[in-house]
């Protein structure tokens, strides 16, 4: 504690990170210091990626400058990328040599990419695009331009053993046939999801009511091919092969990869599982330091049952937002002294994900099965729900404005 406030430095500036802060300046007002470390300087919508690499938008249209709307909101932003943590001296150190001491860390850290089990599979390689930072969509938007423009060709769109966000190849595949339908040229493309999930709408949850049914009816409406229980193996220009020795050709490869924990909590001895990612208590606590909390991408999370190939649990922007308002909740009450701890882990998740002409709303309460509610719903209508939600997300982030999840 320093000048008689509570000093929380928040480690990350996209979901997570940005609504822990501004809901623990709201909570606390001035019993609290909150310093937010980013190594990026923008907010990025990440959920509209897919539509950067169809080039149905630039990326300058889903980015938000962070430093102005923290600072006016009494949050210290520190554009720098954190590099160790030091739970025994409760400090923060960036790459620029900066160190920041707190009473309680929060680290919304998200993940970094391991393409390391699929050979040849790494972006940097040259083969295969992706779709988790502006630079990797923006070359994937060029090599979809090239496919598009081409007398015909075939695309596998899909994931590596271990994903646990495969709903953007969904949204891909389906964007792709949308565009080609326009074009009167589907008839010339072969579109391939190839995915771990042992059936379709698994994404990693076991399924969602009839999901794996209404995505089975929209890909044969569509003429996508898909194989489930995918376990590719290795990547060279224009053939992917799977554990079976089956081989795929193709013109066009997307692929998502598995997650390792951001490097900064892998270095802590203790905070994270083998993969990096950050065990928990039901408050979003550390298992091992009671005072760093987790939340979004980085938090441990078992999936809900064993599959053929491994499949990791997602985590949505609304349920990176939720734990961000409930760790942010738990911690006013440690600091405070007053109410009580919430459940952090026992979480809603709703999704509007775009197929190019529709949309799909998902609904599921709790996210992990057995659920209360499972809602799904399809039609021309979610599709704009989806321009609108990033309008509006992109002003929430400028202005901190009250959550708006479209029915959730």
């Amino acid at each position: 504690m320093a000048n008689g406030k509570h000093r929380v430095v928040v480690v990350g500036g996209s979901f997570g990170g940005v609504n822990a802060a501004y809901q623990l300046r709201r909570k606390l007002g001035d019993r609290v210091e909150v310093t937010l470390i980013s190594a990026d300087a923008d907010f990025l919508f990440i959920p509209s990626l897919p539509w950067v690499m169809m080039g149905w938008r630039k990326p300058d249209a889903i980015k938000v400058p962070l430093a102005g709307p923290l600072r006016r909101k009494g949050v210290s932003f520190i554009h720098d990328r954190a590099t160790a943590i030091d739970p025994q001296a409760q400090t923060v150190t960036t790459a620029g040599g900066k160190v920041f001491p707190y009473d309680h860390v929060v680290l919304a850290t998200g993940s970094d990419l391991d393409w390391s089990n699929v050979p040849g599979s790494d972006p940097a390689e040259g083969t295969v695009h992706t779709c988790f930072t502006v630079k990797q969509a923006v070359a994937a938007r060029d090599a979809i331009a090239r496919f598009l423009a081409s007398d015909g060709g075939r695309a596998i769109i899909g994931a590596n053993p271990g994903a646990s966000c495969t709903g953007p190849a969904y949204e891909i595949i389906m964007m792709l046939e949308t565009a080609l339908r326009r074009q009167k040229r589907r008839h010339l493309f072969d579109l391939h999801l190839v995915t771990p999930e042992p059936f379709l709408g698994h994404f990693g949850v076991n399924g969602i009511g009839n999901m794996s049914r209404m995505m089975e009816d929209e890909f044969h409406s569509r003429h996508l091919k898909w194989t489930t229980s995918a376990a590719l193996t290795a990547v060279e220009p224009g053939k992917a092969t799977l554990a079976d020795g089956t081989e795929l050709p193709f013109d066009l490869a997307v692929l998502i990869p598995a997650f390792y924990g951001a490097q900064v909590a892998r270095d802590v001895e203790g905070l994270g599982n083998p993969r990096g990612f950050i065990p928990t208590d039901k408050h979003l606590r550390s298992t091992k330091y009671s005072n760093i909390y987790a939340v979004g991408v980085s938090v441990a999370i078992a999936p809900p049952v064993p599959t053929p190939v491994p499949v990791g649990v997602p985590k949505t922007g609304h349920m990176c937002e939720e734990m961000a308002t409930r760790a942010a909740a738990n911690i006013a009450v440690e600091v405070t002294g007053s109410g009580e701890l919430v459940d952090g882990l026992t979480l809603p998740a709703t999704c509007v994900a775009d197929a190019g002409d529709v949309g799909f709303y998902i609904k599921a309460d709790p996210f992990l099965p057995p659920r209360n509610v499972a809602v799904l719903r399809r039609g021309v209508r979610y599709h704009y729900v989806k321009l609108a939600f990033e309008r509006f997300y992109l002003e929430k982030v400028k202005r901190d404005l009250p959550a708006m999840h479209f029915g959730w």
